[in-house]
């Protein structure tokens, strides 16, 4: 899939260097018009060939910024009068050292330019590195929380693959279309593995519990969404643009909220709980219902569909159940062959 994506940026770049090529050449052999046609070169217009000299110089590279200016000097060269009412021809030694000018410039300015790329380029390569690193502790932290009950760390690849699933399937509601943007699907799919990560303050005689929970350990477990909602909030005074720390609050506070009211912690109804959450809840008891826990045995997939549609409209967002429904194989194909090795930061 990553591949694809790669192919289609690279053939979107292919198409824009010809349109910027294009354009260039296009460009220049309209500027040759106006100087011939308001003149000749003893007027001003020849100064407008350092318009896409500098402009293919700028957006494509050196070597073609030197082309262009080859081509435009040729343009206006020994064929191009120094006067069209007259028919006075220019002399060659001033057509001459206009091309030399035109590439000079075209070379200096393109030299300037693939130096700032250049230096761009290694800017967003560094910072991508710092990003990565960054997400890489948090997942490692999040992995040895979850690892408190479930040894293998898959949890958190698997929802992480759900929730990208569901939402990918659900872009094409109108409803949801301008929500469920390429990037925010991505920051979903890589904030869902955060939704537990205030278990780490929940006692682990509460976690590896074999039987039900009392009213009391209850009311402690609750407490790992406002737990992991508020640390994220910390984290977030510090990056409070970042979108995937945004969305990791929302879905660590919100994902056990149910549709009819009756989840914690705030008991919101409907559409009052965000979609990343809505969207999570479903994940999470899938693959919840599907793993072997110390206080159950792990559900079959039929019989965690069956689940899932009983609680339509009561635990989850009946649209959402839909999603899932008509997507079902390809949440047992990710419960069966998914594991942490999998997760793509």
């Amino acid at each position: 899939m990553s591949e694809y994506v790669y192919d289609i940026k690279n053939k979107k770049n292919s198409y824009k260097k010809y349109a910027y090529i294009s354009v260039t050449y296009l460009s220049s052999i309209f500027i040759a018009y106006l100087v011939f046609t308001f003149g000749g070169t003893k007027t001003v217009f020849p100064s407008f060939m350092f318009i896409p000299i500098v402009f293919l110089s700028t957006f494509h590279s050196r070597n073609f910024g030197a082309l262009i200016a080859l081509f435009c000097g040729i343009l206006l060269g020994p064929l191009m009068p120094l006067s069209t009412s007259d028919m006075i021809m220019q002399e060659t030694f001033n057509w001459a050292v206009r091309i030399v000018i035109y590439v000079f410039v075209a070379i200096v300015v393109g030299h300037y330019s693939d130096k700032y790329k250049n230096f761009m380029n290694q800017m967003i390569e560094k910072e991508k590195e710092i990003v990565e690193s960054r997400l890489a502790t948090i997942y490692s932290l999040v992995k040895l929380a979850e690892m408190r009950d479930d040894d293998t760390g898959a949890h958190i690849v698997r929802v992480s693959k759900f929730s990208r699933l569901i939402a990918e399937k659900m872009k094409s509601n109108e409803k949801y279309k301008e929500y469920l943007s390429d990037t925010n699907i991505d920051d979903l799919a890589k904030a869902a593995p955060l939704h537990d990560i205030g278990k780490v303050g929940i006692p682990d005689y509460i976690l590896s519990k074999p039987g039900k929970l009392s009213d009391e350990e209850f009311d402690i477990m609750k407490k790992h969404t406002t737990i992991g909602a508020s640390t994220l909030n910390e984290v977030r005074k510090k990056f409070p643009d970042n979108n995937f720390i945004i969305l990791g609050a929302k879905i660590a506070l919100t994902h056990h909220e149910k549709w009819d009211g009756t989840g914690y912690p705030n008991g919101l109804v409907g559409e009052e709980i965000p979609l990343s959450g809505r969207i999570m809840a479903i994940a999470d008891v899938y693959d919840a219902l599907r793993s072997k826990r110390a206080y159950k045995p792990p559900y079959s997939h039929m019989e965690t569909i069956e689940i899932i549609r009983n609680d339509s409209g009561k635990h989850f967002d009946p649209e959402i159940v839909e999603v899932f429904l008509k997507n079902e194989a390809e949440f047992e194909f990710i419960y069966k062959y998914t594991t942490y090795q999998d997760f793509e930061y």
